[in-house]
């Protein structure tokens, strides 16, 4: 579970500081000393960036810190244990709590002392206002900007690249892992556009969010959903685009060059036809796993040639692509099997066609089902889930692993 919190700052410190914290409590064990593990922890800050020579109300990429060490009391130069800040940080405690509520305080002379922080929570401190939401670190989010006229749900609401970057902003202040921006729409007949259209639609919208990204310290993964090689070159001119989103699944060998030359991240989404074709479906004498997982380890085979590790490749099973309305419930209920190919798997299941069968709902309003699927995806191990509706996702499946065991993720 992660806090989203108020800045800490100083009356007098600039506007820029005043930004929203992440924050996220780990339980383990080490064969490390207390000092040795902050001063690694220490080289973790140094290596993904933050300054550690920065004033220190200043905003910064990461912070580290041990917060109790068992149940010992440690006080040395440099290392107080426990953080000597718990009591003003009442969220810390929360999240420390949803790992082990049996954890008692062992300093002495407080009211709270060596009691747990069951007890703590109960009788001591209260609902933190500074925390002002919470997020899901596990399964990762994919918000979905279409930049098109007719995308099935969501169809001209984003054509324009202002609509279109307020959409990417609230995504991100949601709790999106990932931003799926396409100018494409891939439902069933839709109009297949050329590389030239498609680039007008989505070019003002990357200027746009290229402006913004400097006046970010963090942001989510922008993931481009295209199969034009020459669209994702222009691309990354002008903003560093993390992801490639091929419904083609790398069928062109200039766009998976690309990718090999810049280090991004592909999503191979299986398709027998783009856009997909009602009469075009898996074979249906074969088990639908069996058949995805052969044409997984061939792709994995395929782009390993070209310098594509398994770490970049993401493996999507293509919900609406090409299978039946079983044949998609059947791959849903096993789609964990996809990992034996040694990838990350995403599913982008929102507001799909199959819902039909349970419900008489129009495309947009189809997010309840949604999250429902959501829930049963998180539990078979899906990594990546792509969205239409981040907000319901992230407070439904925080709600839901109050119980089901916060320690797990």
């Amino acid at each position: 579970m992660i806090f989203e919190t108020k800045a800490l700052v100083p009356p007098d410190a600039p506007d820029i500081w005043n930004l929203p914290y992440y924050n996220l409590v780990i339980s383990g064990t080490t064969t490390l000393s207390p000092h040795a593990l902050l001063a690694h922890l220490k080289g973790i800050e140094k290596a993904l960036g933050r300054d550690l020579n920065a004033p220190r109300w200043a905003p910064r990429i990461i912070d580290l810190d041990i917060l109790a060490w068992d149940e010992q009391v440690i006080s040395h130069e440099g290392l107080t244990i426990p953080h000597p800040e718990l009591f003003n940080r009442p969220f810390l405690l929360t999240l420390m709590a949803s790992l082990r509520a049996d954890w008692r305080y062992p300093v002495q002379g407080f009211p709270y002392s060596h009691l747990t922080l069951n007890e703590i929570l109960h009788s001591y401190v209260k609902q933190d206002p500074e925390a002002t939401k919470c997020f899901m670190p596990f399964p990762q989010l994919m918000g979905i900007v279409n930049i098109t006229p007719d995308s099935f749900s969501d169809g001209g609401r984003y054509c324009h690249a202002e609509a279109a970057l307020q959409k990417i902003l609230a995504l991100a202040s949601q709790g999106a892992a990932v931003i799926d921006i396409g100018g494409q729409s891939t439902r069933p007949n839709a109009r297949q556009i050329s590389a030239e259209e498609e680039w007008q639609r989505l070019e003002p919208v990357l200027k746009l969010l290229a402006q913004e990204l400097p006046r970010r310290l963090a942001w989510p993964h922008i993931s481009l959903d295209s199969y034009h090689p020459e669209v994702i070159s222009k691309a990354l001119q002008i903003y560093p685009i993390d992801w490639v989103n091929d419904v083609k699944a790398g069928e062109d060998i200039a766009l998976l060059k690309i990718v090999a030359e810049k280090g991004c991240k592909i999503v191979l989404n299986h398709s027998l036809a783009i856009p997909p074709r009602d009469n075009l479906v898996l074979p249906f004498e074969l088990n639908p796993l069996t058949y995805l997982l052969a044409w997984a380890e061939k792709k994995v085979e395929e782009l390993g040639a070209l310098g594509i590790s398994p770490a970049q490749i993401i493996l999507d099973p293509g919900i609406g692509f090409g299978k039946s309305l079983f044949q998609t419930l059947s791959v849903l209920r096993e789609v964990d099997q996809l990992k034996k190919s040694g990838c990350q798997i995403l599913v982008g299941h929102s507001r799909k066609s199959f819902f039909k069968m349970i419900s008489s709902s129009e495309a947009r309003e189809r997010d309840f089902e949604t999250v429902g699927i959501s829930h049963y995806l998180s539990r078979k191990g899906v990594d990546y889930l792509r969205v239409h509706n981040v907000e319901a996702h992230q407070k439904s499946l925080t709600a839901s692993a109050l119980l089901e065991g916060l320690h797990v993720f």
